[in-house]
């Protein structure tokens, strides 16, 4: 009786062994892949991410936009008005009263063809190692918190006899934080005409927050991540007084 015991053990293990095999075989190389260039993540996921932290490093140096229409130019870089006014004695209007949707929007554009490129990129490369393959139509959200950017990549898609339906990709970003940030540091601008950055730098310990005057009263603000190295910058122009004004 013993025997048959350690007998039905000995199966049940190897079942066991086997049903995790398949299992980490099947995530391992069924599901949608995208070999990358060196240095580069590895997976589809991965193609989305990469594409997704360029993106946010395009926005955060241009002040939210891809291409900003509103700017000051500052060592060959376009950087946005987001508060601004053109007289005198007078504090700015906030052009963007919510950056974080903005910058949130514009993702959604940027991220539309690249998207698409690392999927069809990794059903390319799945059907070259064989498998057979059916590619659905993809949409996805992009959702900016507190500490991440998510994507929530809808893509209905058959691999042999796995169907997979959503893909959800996360990267470890401060962006939003330094949106709210931001949009803190304009309400001043549009109230006082100027901001404190004492007071907000005891506040938020983790970034080094910085501003620079320019000749035509146009400030450009600077708020950089002391972990993550991002930088989001912006323009303004306040309570501006004319040449020769004595305060």
């Amino acid at each position: 009786m013993r025997e048959g015991k350690r007998g039905q053990v000995t199966i049940f293990i190897i079942l066991a062994i086997i049903i995790v095999a398949s299992v980490l075989t099947f995530f391992l190389y069924a599901k949608p892949t995208f070999l990358s260039k060196e240095g580069t993540r590895i997976g589809f996921d991965g193609c989305v991410q990469d594409s997704l932290e360029l993106a946010i490093y395009e926005l955060e140096k241009n002040g939210g936009f891809v291409e900003p229409e509103f700017s000051y130019t500052h060592e060959g870089e376009e950087i946005s008005y987001l508060c601004y006014t053109n007289e005198y004695y007078k504090t700015c209007t906030v052009q963007v009263p919510f950056l974080s949707s903005q910058i949130d929007n514009q993702l959604e554009i940027i991220m539309r063809d690249k998207v698409d490129k690392c999927y069809s990129d990794s059903i390319e490369e799945l059907k070259s190692q064989g498998y057979e393959v059916t590619a659905g139509r993809v949409d996805y959200d992009v959702l900016l918190e507190t500490g991440i950017v998510r994507m929530e990549i809808k893509a209905p898609t058959v691999v042999g006899s796995q169907s997979f339906t959503k893909f959800d990709v996360k990267l470890t970003s401060p962006v939003y934080d330094m949106a709210m940030m931001a949009t803190s540091l304009l309400q001043f601008e549009a109230t006082f005409g100027d901001t404190d950055l004492n007071t907000m730098s005891q506040y938020y310990p983790e970034y080094k927050i910085t501003k620079m005057k320019m000749g035509d009263g146009t400030t450009i603000y600077s708020i950089e991540s002391k972990i993550f190295g991002d930088k989001l910058q912006f323009a303004s122009r306040s309570l501006v007084f004319p040449a020769g004004y004595d305060l």
